[in-house]
């Protein structure tokens, strides 16, 4: 199992269904982009080259989806969903460098 796969597999049993108050408590304040249906977490690594966006969606304060987004060099390279009742639950989209 891929990388990203790994740690929306973990993000999705932990935190799927449950109350925005559970994220706040453990992943603190979101971006500053974020508003009530919608919250970004990012966080960057390895000389500020790959970011890495973790991203809660709510309906009634509830997180009812969960994505990963990867970006190298400010560029989009990578996105992971979960597909609930899906064969395969987990895909990853790949981006490739253009412009």
């Amino acid at each position: 199992m891929i990388k990203p796969i790994r740690k929306l597999k973990k993000l999705v049993g932990k935190y799927l269904y449950l109350h925005k108050n559970k994220i706040l408590y453990d992943m603190g304040a979101p971006d500053i982009k974020s508003d009530d249906f919608i919250w970004f977490y990012t966080s960057h690594y390895f000389l500020d080259i790959f970011k890495l966006e973790i991203i809660f969606i709510f309906e009634e304060d509830v997180v009812v989806d969960i994505s990963l987004t990867e970006y190298i060099f400010r560029r989009e390279y990578s996105s992971t969903f979960y597909y609930e009742n899906a064969v395969p639950e987990f895909k990853t989209h790949y981006f490739l460098f253009s412009k």
